[in-house]
């Protein structure tokens, strides 16, 4: 992946899921978390946030299709863009008790805002 190409997207990616976590904290101080949901029970409102991020990401890609992007796209292929970002994110390390120097909450975090 070319980081240089993909820089922009990167830090749209980061700033992003930073604002949408502003936003449902403020929204769970004003509301309260959601009631739990069948199947889900042994799942924070926290921790159901970070999966529900990754999963609009989810894609079948054929490598044909992921090497034309990566060659083309400014955005890094999908689950690239979701482990960047999660790996970027206090919160997901906090919300999955994710050790420090883990490979989800490295020690350096690319912080822009």
């Amino acid at each position: 992946i070319n980081g240089k190409q993909t820089l922009g997207e990167n830090i749209a990616d980061n700033g992003g899921l930073n604002e949408a976590i502003g936003a449902y904290k403020k929204y769970v101080a004003k509301h309260g978390e959601e009631p739990k949901l069948p199947g889900f029970e042994n799942y924070t409102s926290f921790q159901l946030f970070f999966i529900a991020y990754a999963n609009i990401w989810c894609q079948t890609a054929s490598i044909e299709d992921l090497t034309t992007a990566i060659e083309y796209d400014e955005h890094c292929p999908n689950a690239i863009r979701v482990l960047g970002s999660l790996q970027n994110s206090p919160d997901f390390a906090k919300a999955f008790h994710c050790p420090t120097g883990s490979p989800m909450n490295p020690k350096n975090k690319c912080k822009i805002w």
